[in-house]
């Protein structure tokens, strides 16, 4: 078959087409825009790596300050027993009050840390600006992290995403000849 039985077309993205006389259909793009292509896979992949390593020591932390929250949350129901049954004397009495205070503060500040490293896996997980969870309650953030999840699933990523593509010159109205020249040309 002979470049005469060949059509040739340059497509709006700046590809080349070339059908034959058969209706088979080849199309070839510049080298350029499949590695700008690549590398911006690359970057995304790299970014979304850096993302789950935070997610996960977030993560791991989140379980530890729960633990810590259940461990806090047992010695004051344990307290709060102690207290209601009266069954010590006085200076036992005062300090299971102050034991059951301090493991009351104790339980506040964990669910304060557990709330804040929940919030910083959303922010690092989702991308999102800070300020936007800043003020939610865990229920909120449970909430709105399940949105974000159903959002993010909906969506994938189109082409040319992360950036890339075109560049390059303009190839319409050149003949099959000049387009040959103009890639051997840009190959040395």
């Amino acid at each position: 078959m002979s470049d005469n039985d060949k059509t040739y077309t340059v497509n709006e993205d700046k590809t080349i087409s070339v059908k034959d006389s058969g209706g088979n259909e080849v199309r070839y793009a510049k080298e350029s825009d499949l590695l700008t292509v690549k590398g911006s896979a690359e970057t995304i992949k790299a970014k979304a790596d850096d993302v789950s390593k935070a997610a996960e020591t977030a993560s791991a932390s989140l379980a530890t300050t729960r633990q810590d929250l259940l461990r806090a949350e047992a010695k004051i129901s344990n307290l709060e027993t102690q207290v209601a049954e009266n069954t010590g004397s006085k200076e036992e009495l005062d300090k299971a009050k102050s034991e059951l205070e301090t493991a009351k503060t104790s339980g506040q500040e964990l669910t304060t840390k557990t709330l804040e490293y929940r919030r910083q896996i959303i922010i690092a997980t989702y991308g999102i600006p800070a300020d936007t969870v800043n003020e939610k309650s865990m229920s909120e953030l449970d909430s709105y992290e399940e949105a974000l999840k159903a959002v993010i699933a909906t969506k994938g990523i189109g082409n040319y995403a992360g950036g890339g593509g075109g560049g390059g010159q303009n190839l319409e109205g050149m003949s099959p000849l000049a387009l040959a020249r103009a890639g051997y040309a840009n190959k040395k």
